[in-house]
């Protein structure tokens, strides 16, 4: 059994460093890296293919080894994060699997994305179809030895995807929305955990927060104070040799110290839960860092300067079992592979332009290869998203015809009855859409019961079809949302119907305690705003009639929620850059002042005769 944990997320930290004695109880796990070939036409097969573990399904044009590794490593962080985060006793429910995209090309990452972040290596996004995260291949990932543990390099290709995974996975199963410093703290400080076949190593100081540290240790002008950092205060601020990305970099840096502080000492961690519930509350987080710690923030500095200096140690762990990822390969087609990044892209909430952009490339894709599955799915859901579902009829059917079994094309089409009927001026044609969009999301999630874009649309389904008393089948879907929101709670337009849909079936308070996080969520401000304005409607009391119609009338929130992970490496080296460029100006601004302030020289001595 685990150790108890909190029920509350909030709380997670209570038994947070009990994980080496959890894990030491962990029945053991099998230990294979299965290999499945599934068929596919040698003479056009894609450079892409597919890889699929216990807990994701990864896309990759790099190579099968390296693919192997990576999942083994994730797979191995997950077992670890869910230790850490997710209650003992917590009813399982099902999950959706995560899609990863790993490139062979940083470059790659930021190409697919509007407004792309300078020098990213990662990303994940969250939208209404669901979480996915694009992350680059750097350099091989090493297969570590029990004594290479704590002394290895850090290789930059497995940090910046445990940096990532930590952070996705904070925000799909805890509640935490802030304070901004936990969650990047906590993202850097699960970065730099490593694994071995049957051990681990957590606390390690992570390699560029290491350089960037010593590089302030040497008296250089640092950007934030503690309590900017506490305040998440990082715009603005032009002090750094770097601009803007350098500040962003330095918060990143003294989040980890800070984090790392408060996960060595277990009074501290038990401080660190209450000051998490306490923010989490709406108490501002100077205060509730005043109250949870019995401390200034200004007391902070030297403190941690000391810990950085002598406090920061790696903890071994030698759990006796840890999980390996059981793989599965795939070959994909030519087609397949042409649209693989086109179909994601069309999940990531894009703009208006964009999507019609991206509808012009799935026709082009369609008018290609008319028979691949992948690709008429992909120009389905971008004539349900930004052209005319009515098209996106033929397609589905098409290609549940060849596949019967696939919960995509099901989910699509209940989604297109969805949009005819919310569309729709006939009262008898609403109708039967809704009831076609019912039976096929049904079927979907027969198939994938996991999955939170169906989740979402059966419920958006339930909510159009209900009038007057809560009905039975909004009831279940109602239901399977808050049992889907366990593991997905970073989708936030899921998590907003279901508020709502708290709310209508008379569960005010269950509806405002939820709206909470999502009030909270500074990456996507437009869903934050809907919340509170929901909130602000709870409070001045709302009937369930004018709920009702408000959650027809109002669409969700359509933008995404983005975590971006940028080359750190590259970040410091803009730093010292930069440093180096002002010293040099300095140098000779003082050699001219220098000059100028000294005496005239005098005339020279007349020439001999002269």
């Amino acid at each position: 059994m685990r150790r108890s944990c909190p029920p509350h997320t909030l709380s997670l930290l209570a038994c947070a460093l009990a994980a080496s004695a959890a894990l030491a109880q962990q029945p053991p796990a099998p230990n294979s890296l299965q290999r499945v070939e599934v068929s596919g036409r040698k003479a056009a097969v894609s450079a892409w293919f597919r890889a699929e573990s216990q807990h994701l399904v990864v896309y990759s044009d790099t190579s099968e080894d390296e693919v192997r590794v990576l999942l083994d490593q994730l797979e191995k962080l997950d077992h670890l994060l869910r230790i850490y985060t997710v209650p003992a006793g917590q009813p399982a429910a099902p999950e959706a699997k995560l899609t990863l995209y790993f490139h062979s090309q940083p470059a790659d990452v930021r190409l697919l994305h509007e407004a792309p972040v300078e020098n990213a290596l990662g990303l994940y996004t969250s939208c209404a179809a669901g979480a996915q995260g694009f992350v680059a291949h750097l350099d091989r990932i090493p297969s570590l030895t029990d004594a290479q543990l704590d002394k290895a390099a850090l290789d930059p290709t497995l940090s910046a995807a445990f940096e990532a995974y930590a952070r996705h996975f904070l925000y799909s199963h805890t509640d935490i929305r802030t304070p901004a410093w936990f969650i990047e703290g906590f993202a850097q400080y699960f970065s730099s955990v490593r694994f071995s076949g049957q051990q681990m190593v957590v606390g390690r100081m992570p390699t560029q927060v290491g350089r960037y540290l010593h590089f302030l240790d040497q008296g250089r002008r640092y950007s934030l104070d503690y309590e900017d950092v506490l305040k998440g205060r990082i715009a603005g601020n032009s002090r750094n040799y770097a601009g803007e990305v350098g500040v962003r970099f330095e918060f990143e840096a003294k989040a980890w110290l800070l984090t790392h502080y408060l996960l060595a000492d277990a009074d501290r961690r038990k401080r660190l839960s209450r000051y998490l519930g306490l923010a989490g509350r709406g108490l501002p987080e100077t205060a509730a860092f005043v109250r949870a710690f019995g401390m200034q923030p200004k007391d902070l500095g030297d403190l941690l300067w000391r810990h950085g200096r002598n406090g920061v140690q790696a903890m071994r762990v030698a759990p006796g079992s840890l999980p390996s990822a059981q793989v599965r390969l795939r070959t994909l087609p030519e087609s397949t592979g042409a649209a693989l990044l086109t179909a994601a892209s069309l999940k990531t909430c894009p703009s208006p332009s964009r999507g019609e952009a991206l509808l012009a490339q799935a026709t082009s894709l369609g008018a290609k290869y008319p028979t691949d599955d992948l690709v008429r799915l992909t120009l389905a859901r971008a004539q349900i998203d930004w052209g005319n579902p009515a098209q996106a009829l033929p397609l589905l059917q098409a290609t549940l015809a060849d596949d019967e079994a696939n919960p995509e094309a099901h989910h699509l089409l209940g989604l297109a009855h969805l949009r005819l009927a919310q569309t729709s001026g006939n009262d008898a044609a609403r109708r039967a859409h809704l009831q076609d969009a019912q039976r096929a999301l049904q079927r979907a999630l027969a198939l994938n019961p996991a999955a939170p874009e169906s989740v979402l649309a059966a419920l958006l389904t339930a909510v159009a079809a209900s009038d007057g008393p809560v009905a039975p089948a909004l009831d279940a879907a109602l239901a399977t949302a808050l049992a889907t929101l366990r593991s997905a709670r970073d989708v936030g337009a899921l998590a907003l119907a279901t508020a709502q849909a708290q709310a209508y079936a008379g569960r005010g308070d269950d509806a405002h305690r939820m709206l909470d996080a999502l009030a909270q969520d500074l990456r996507d401000p437009e869903l934050a705003a809907s919340a509170r304005q929901w909130q602000a409607q709870l409070e001045a009391g709302i009937s369930r009639a004018t709920i009702l119609a408000d959650m027809r009338r109002t669409p969700l929130p359509g933008t995404a929620q983005r975590e971006w992970t940028v080359d750190k490496a590259v970040v410091m080296q803009a730093v010292e850059r930069g440093f180096g460029l002002e010293s040099a100006e300095t140098f000779i601004k003082q050699q001219a002042q220098q000059r100028d302030a000294l005496p005239p020289a005098p005339p020279p001595p007349p020439a001999p005769g002269g």
